[in-house]
């Protein structure tokens, strides 16, 4: 896997700032599902929602997509131990979904890290991060699935996938849960 350029924008930066026991998490380079799998015998992927919609400001700037249009989005959540330990939110305009891509809206339970990572010709771009307050729309999108006490901050991180000139932004907001040794 290469890695493409992207750029940094409304909040979210190159380096995980502050303290958390995510941050190897956050950092992980490698296929984050590929992690969860060895950590969590029991992996699975739920899938909470996919569809066609309006993504957030910052995805249609960094996906390149005028202000009013739709996105193939699909949020999942990464399950161990029978419980969540990360959302992973996944956007694609819908000029992207082609291709190697056009299978993005068919793979349901099948973690898309195992199709990225599983292509040499993938590039990924830089991990940025961010702390998302109650009020982000990640940390809401979250909540509608699996409510969390209302000042709870999650911590992201996020990078462009580039198949050629297509552009998948992916997105993982992790529980803090997940910085906990699984129990055997």
């Amino acid at each position: 896997m290469h890695r493409v350029q992207d750029r940094q924008d409304s909040g979210w930066q190159a380096h995980v700032v502050g303290h958390t026991p995510l941050r190897p998490w956050l950092q992980e380079r490698g296929s984050l599902t590929a992690r969860l799998k060895k950590q969590y015998p029991d992996f699975a992927v739920q899938v909470l929602s996919q569809g066609w919609r309006k993504p957030n400001i910052d995805e249609q700037a960094l996906l390149r997509l005028p202000a009013a249009t739709h996105a193939w989005v699909r949020e999942v959540m990464l399950m161990g131990e029978g419980q969540p330990q990360v959302f992973a939110h996944s956007v694609i305009a819908r000029q992207d979904l082609r291709g190697a891509w056009c299978q993005l809206r068919t793979i349901g339970r099948v973690p898309l890290g195992a199709a990225l990572f599983a292509n040499a010709s993938v590039q990924r771009g830089r991990l940025h991060y961010r702390r998302l307050s109650s009020g982000h729309p990640l940390h809401q999108a979250f909540c509608r699935h699996f409510p969390l006490p209302s000042r709870q901050v999650l911590w992201a991180r996020r990078s462009l996938f580039c198949l050629r000139h297509y552009r998948l932004l992916v997105t993982e907001v992790f529980l803090p849960s997940c910085a906990r040794p699984p129990v055997r």
